[in-house]
């Protein structure tokens, strides 16, 4: 154990929720990640091979669109930071905007014409609209660990069982959701992604209405503090550890949607099978989870941040061998991205805990605590890697004379294989360069921590 580690002692607040309370975030998570995932993955394959929109338009979507609702975020954060109502200032939008959220993501699967023009419309409108119903939920449901304790360590631990299991969903729709198509007609069946979406978006709005009614916000503002727009920005533009997380969050995120999305290209025309994204998933699944638990004992005997230098060093690696060695040996090809899963889902819990310790970073600077408005920052980087990684894929789609369905040329199939690793280690390298900037420590949080508690009992 380092010394910092060792030196790190920090004044804890009681601890507030019931193991319901945090099962309940749980629960929340595998609905709000399942509807999510699924759009995530599979609205570009949808695009591409049923809708066949051209790579210029569904660029440009990806681009614009992102990028719009990436802004909406801040406001989203404003508007849930100042929310009042008998539910919480969270929950509350967990209830309203949960269940839209999914009944958009299924509609987003609809094909409404053959005519292209329709087409393209009904898409960029649909495209849109998820983006902002997510945000509506999104924010507010990440908030929430924040405002069910005020004790460090039980919120890191709501925090980690939450990531774990948004991880673990992320594989099971990778392994289900080919199995899946396939019942229902296929990958080129235009029906079978509407019914899988309808099904799924079914599931998460039970899923969401579960979790509002088992977790409850013990956080809870004092209702004549006036809310200062003025201060959450200052909270956000001169909060150094959170801005340094968010590039390091940017990147550790383009790296793992880039291969989640390449996957479908990746084994339905390198691997020559769509079925072996199941066998990925699965890999996925039980290394996601593996990470996610590694997380812990290497954080706390070397800190977060050195833990997120180890896992991306490891991620680095096995991406090299995948580049070097090929496609052809499907053994080193799962054993590299078991490597890549496990050191990915560590690394998104290390991301998630880092950033959960600005929040009282922020409140140390500016005297207003604000979870929402923080976490919003999360949600842009989101939206923002998504319509980078829309952009990605729209640019080796339209330069690489990919064909829909075919054959594809050598070409094509080392444009996938580049991206799907050497461009990767690229991109988790500048993920880990921002932590060479980073100084808020166990230690150093845990004096803020001190000096926040000293500024409480005082007043």
């Amino acid at each position: 154990m380092s010394e910092e580690m060792k030196n790190a002692v920090t004044t804890e607040e009681p601890k507030q929720c019931t193991a319901k309370e945090k099962i309940g975030h749980i629960i929340g998570v595998l609905g709000h990640d399942s509807a999510y995932n699924l759009w995530g993955m599979w609205a570009t394959p949808f695009m591409t091979d049923i809708l066949q929109l051209p790579a210029v338009v569904l660029g440009i979507l990806a681009l614009v669109g992102r990028i719009f609702d990436g802004v909406n975020d801040i406001a989203m954060g404003f508007i849930a930071d100042r929310t009042r109502s008998k539910h919480g200032r969270f929950r509350a939008w967990v209830l309203r905007a949960g269940p839209l959220f999914c009944l958009c993501m299924a509609l987003s699967f609809f094909v409404p014409s053959e005519n292209m023009t329709i087409k393209i419309i009904y898409a960029s409108i649909m495209y849109v609209v998820v983006d902002l119903v997510f945000t509506a939920v999104d924010i507010p449901f990440w908030s929430l660990p924040s405002a069910m304790t005020k004790n460090t360590a039980e919120r890191s631990n709501i925090i980690a069982g939450t990531t774990t299991a948004s991880n673990a969903v992320s594989g099971l729709v990778s392994i289900v959701m080919p199995i899946v198509l396939g019942l229902f007609g296929g990958e080129q069946n235009r029906w079978a992604y509407f019914s899988v979406a309808l099904i799924v978006g079914a599931f998460s709005s039970v899923m969401y209405l579960i979790s509002f009614f088992m977790v409850k916000e013990h956080v809870i503002p004092d209702p004549k503090e006036k809310f200062s727009f003025k201060l959450a920005m200052q909270n956000i533009f001169t909060n150094k550890p959170l801005l340094l997380i968010q590039i390091s969050n940017m990147f550790c995120l383009l790296a793992l949607v880039m291969k989640g999305t390449f996957n479908f290209y990746y084994c339905t025309y390198n691997l020559g099978s769509m079925e072996l994204m199941s066998v990925f998933g699965l890999i996925s699944l039980v290394c996601t989870i593996a990470g996610s638990l590694l997380f812990m004992p290497v954080s706390k005997y070397a800190g977060k941040k050195n833990a997120m230098f180890i896992l991306a060093g490891v991620y680095v690696a096995a991406c090299l061998v995948l580049y070097f060695s090929g496609w052809t040996n499907l053994i080193l090809v799962f054993v590299c991205y078991a490597f890549t899963s496990t050191c990915a889902g560590g690394a998104m819990v290390c991301i998630n805990a880092m950033m959960a310790d600005t929040i009282e970073y922020g409140e140390w600077k500016t005297g207003q605590r604000n979870e929402a408005m923080i976490t919003s920052t999360r949600c842009f980087v989101t939206k923002l890697v998504m319509a980078v990684s829309g952009v990605a894929v729209a640019f080796v789609i339209g330069f690489s004379n990919y064909v829909p369905g075919a054959q594809q040329s050598a070409a094509t199939l080392n444009a996938f294989h580049i991206m799907s690793s050497l461009v990767c280690a690229g991109v988790m390298i500048a993920s880990a360069a921002p932590m060479f900037f980073y100084d808020l420590t166990e230690k150093r949080h845990a004096q803020i921590m001190a000096e926040l508690a000293a500024r409480k009992a005082q007043n």
